[in-house]
């Protein structure tokens, strides 16, 4: 009964559990299955705190669904094939939301409906909203890539934290989230996911991608100098190739109005499996 549910922790040594009841009609499930296989091993090498997993009564291993927060930010997921969502829902109405003071979500378009409810129940501002593409490239794909040539002295090198007050200088998300967020977060990647930078002759970064808590292709950049010469396509090969090395596949979410990035995730290979939104909320003063 709706009247007496609560929230209980998935523990994180029953997160790899979890994440396999998502590896069932892939890639279907995927969104769910790489963001946990993400935050397992930021567990297990890096001793994250305050990242905790919580189910709707502890049925997790039942009804496939789950919430996952971090810091300012929540992902969730399930696989009832309820249209209304309405198992989701009765989770999500569990958070309290009105400890945040803003957070940030990225979700499934299936899941749209549901979190206009909880929002309207608990009184939140939605303070961004953004509808994306959803695009996925295989491993398999991945390896069959074609790895244009390098101008001469120029190198691929992982991304590290000296080259972080740069990148975030020329992120174009700094003026939806606070600095402390914002910053935090691209801390976080670069110390511990996979990343390509594109370094000349000079050692200078010229173009840039990471991968985010879901594994996602993210924060693609090329400074202004040297655009439109291909770098930002031969960064996405590059990663693409080194997560397909790590037995990963790869994604992209691109937002709808970015016809630029849209045009380079298709050149290269990536199909539209479905949409997903990305958006900020806090509570209402």
């Amino acid at each position: 009964m709706a009247g007496s549910d609560r929230l209980v922790e998935i523990s994180p040594e029953d997160w790899t559990e979890l994440k396999i009841l998502f590896r069932s009609d892939w890639p279907k499930h995927e969104f769910a299955y790489h963001m946990l296989e993400t935050y397992i091993k930021w567990n297990e090498q890096h001793q994250t705190t305050g990242v905790q997993c919580y189910s709707l009564n502890g049925n997790w291993r039942v009804d496939e669904t789950f919430v996952l927060k971090d810091g300012f930010e929540i992902y969730f997921y399930s696989t009832a094939q309820d249209e209304n969502s309405s198992l989701l829902i009765r989770l999500l109405l569990q958070i309290e939301w009105q400890s945040f003071s803003e957070v940030s979500m990225d979700f499934l378009d299936k899941f749209h409906q549901a979190i206009l409810k909880v929002i309207s129940e608990k009184h939140l501002k939605v303070v961004t909203s953004n509808l994306a593409n959803y695009y996925y490239l295989s491993k398999e794909q991945a390896f069959q890539l074609h790895s244009p040539s390098l101008p001469e002295g120029y190198v691929f090198e992982k991304i590290t934290l000296k080259d972080l007050d740069h990148i975030y200088d020329q992120w174009p998300l700094r003026t939806h989230i606070s600095y402390e967020s914002g910053y935090g977060l691209l801390k976080r990647l670069i110390s511990f996911n996979d990343s390509v930078g594109l370094f000349n002759e000079k050692g200078q970064i010229i173009s840039w991608c990471l991968s985010d808590q879901t594994g996602a292709h993210s924060d693609l950049q090329t400074m202004p100098a040297f655009r439109r010469k291909g770098y930002g396509r031969i960064v996405v090969i590059e990663l693409a190739k080194r997560l397909a090395l790590a037995g990963s596949d790869s994604k992209a979410y691109v937002l709808h109005g970015n016809e630029n990035s849209i045009r380079l995730f298709e050149s290269v290979g990536f199909k539209k499996m479905q949409n997903l939104h990305w958006m900020v909320a806090s509570a209402e003063q």
